[in-house]
């Protein structure tokens, strides 16, 4: 890839890249930067420059996690399991960013990775099957699935047939 095209992809991509990274887990910004540097050394460039950085920072992620647990057990420490689990969240009146992030994080990791993908890196439900490895339609109920979980959280009397869920 050109580098003023690398560049102008990063000024497009990266922040949104970066948030779906963070949703997946740690460290996000180096799985990016590996993302960036993977791109640079594509040829040809891929079709969707964004969705194959998606792809490929999910990817690194996973990687990264999986050899963490395999070290940890290695090394027979104890290690936590859940990398997610926040059990200090308590529901507000007012929600703000930081409550939303509490409760993404509370949510299964495909439902998180889904809901982060479409509502703030604006990827489509296609996009999102094909960076999955799922069906459009999984994608859809996962992401359908992962706003109800939320919304009781926020409001635990909320009747759960009541009402569309993508409002």
């Amino acid at each position: 890839m050109p580098p003023d095209e690398l560049a102008e992809t990063w000024r497009q991509c990266s922040s949104r890249l970066l948030l779906i990274a963070r949703a997946i887990g740690e460290p996000a910004e180096d799985a990016v930067q590996e993302a960036f540097l993977q791109l640079a050394r594509q040829s040809p460039t891929p079709r969707d420059p964004f969705a194959w950085l998606v792809t490929v920072t999910r990817n690194q992620l996973l990687q990264w996690h999986r050899s963490g647990k395999r070290r940890r057990r290695r090394e027979q420490r104890p290690g936590n399991q859940n990398w997610f689990d926040d059990s200090h969240f308590r529901i507000e009146v007012a929600m703000d960013a930081k409550q939303i992030t509490h409760a993404l994080k509370k949510i299964d990791a495909d439902q998180r990775q889904v809901v982060v993908m479409h509502l703030w890196g604006e990827l489509s439900f296609d996009k999102i099957a094909e960076i999955m490895g799922c069906s459009r339609s999984t994608a859809h109920r996962t992401f359908q699935s992962a706003i109800h979980t939320m919304r009781q959280m926020f409001n635990p009397s909320t009747d759960p047939s009541a009402g569309n869920l993508c409002k």
